[in-house]
């Protein structure tokens, strides 16, 4: 079996509005306008499962460890433990 480091999940805004993007614990927000896309980096997960809970206007993310977000096209905006 590989051991990947990392996992990487793609974060889509729907066509019709825009969405907020929420990582917990550390309550870090990304508004994405109608289309537009984000990635986030899971650094060396603890468990295979993360939970996504949907509220009015957007997501919340607790992933399973480290979390690097990065634009659509790749550039880094932040690290949150």
């Amino acid at each position: 079996m590989i051991h990947n480091p990392w996992l990487r999940i793609q974060l889509r805004a729907p066509e019709s509005g825009a969405f907020t993007v929420m990582f917990e614990p550390s309550g870090m927000t990304y508004d994405l306008e109608p289309s537009d896309s984000m990635f986030a980096d899971v650094e060396n997960p603890h468990t295979n499962e993360f939970v996504i809970e949907y509220w009015p206007g957007g997501i919340s993310v607790w992933a399973p460890g480290g979390v690097v977000t990065r634009r659509s096209d790749g550039t880094e905006l932040h690290r949150l433990n």
